[in-house]
């Protein structure tokens, strides 16, 4: 098998959730989910036809969701269905509210509960209080959103982020949330070195500054591998926050090891003149579909 050949199959064991369609300011856009994007925009409720009903489709498999916590409760928001190696978006194709209220019934109900993972351990549970669809006259305002207690261990006092999965579809992972992996010296200068060779095939402006443009790098496991890979995220003419969104570009993408260094496997260039602000960076990484290989969200 060539070394190219092998990098084609590691980067197809390894799902990269990418930003859907939807504009989700509620999160700041900033703290995005990466998940496939959702088909064309239909046509908004006020516009559809009576005599057009529209078959919405509810998820049948596990549910990813990104939970927030503040203090000693939690938001928890959907994000994509997990299908076989692939991520389904969740997403209404015609009235987003009552899409919301059905997904609330079938998935959200009050006293429910759902795993939470951080860096791709078990790291404590979710119980939701409350549920609701929020009013707005936006249809990408209108996702299903719970609020609720977290029930955690003490390792994980100081995680902000998780994903989380209903209790009955979650996975076991051996690895203990103590573990922790490390960004290493050769990740942080073989990173500005890949970003600097994309950054010039595009033809963008290189930073000025690389350590200051390099907003994220996050360390994961790779698979058949002894050292962890890493993603990253560098920014020039913006922050991983609100605002900042007509000039500048994001550069995101994911290296394995090889040999002494990393070669990339993915690759995710957006220029802000053309896309407007998005900024992709990682929430964290599970083996959600439980094929020994983590999976970034």
């Amino acid at each position: 098998m060539t070394r190219a050949s092998r990098y084609a199959r590691a980067a197809a064991l390894l799902i990269v959730a990418l930003l859907p369609a939807c504009d989700n300011v509620s999160w700041g856009g900033a703290d995005i989910a990466v998940v496939p994007p959702p088909p064309q925009a239909t046509a908004s409720p006020d516009t559809l036809s009576p005599d057009a009903p529209v078959n919405e489709r509810m998820p049948s498999g596990p549910v990813l969701f990104h939970v927030i916590r503040d203090s000693a409760t939690a938001t928890m928001i959907p994000v994509a269905e997990v299908s076989g190696d692939s991520l389904l978006p969740v997403r209404a194709k015609g009235d987003p509210g009552a899409y919301g209220r059905r997904f609330i019934a079938e998935q959200m109900r009050q006293g429910s509960e759902f795993a939470l993972f951080a860096r791709g351990v078990r790291a404590g549970t979710f119980v939701v209080s409350s549920a609701q669809v929020p009013e707005s006259p936006d249809p990408c305002q209108q996702q299903p959103i719970a609020t609720g207690s977290l029930e955690l261990g003490a390792a994980a006092a100081g995680v902000r982020e998780f994903i989380g999965i209903a209790k009955a579809h979650a996975p076991t992972v051996a690895r203990r949330i103590d573990e922790q992996l490390q960004v290493s010296r050769t990740m942080q200068v073989v990173g500005p070195i890949l970003a600097e060779r994309m950054i010039r095939a595009r033809g963008a402006q290189l930073p000025g500054n690389w350590q200051r443009a390099m907003e994220q790098i996050t360390p994961f496991p790779a698979a058949n591998q002894q050292s962890p890979a890493f993603a990253t995220t560098f920014l020039v003419g913006d922050t991983l926050g609100p605002g900042l969104d007509n000039d500048g570009y994001s550069l995101f993408f994911v290296a394995i090891p090889a040999l002494a260094s990393f070669d990339t496997v993915y690759v995710d260039y957006r220029d802000y003149t053309q896309t407007g602000k998005q900024a992709p960076r990682v929430i964290d990484f599970l083996d959600w579909n439980r094929d020994d290989q983590v999976d970034l969200l």
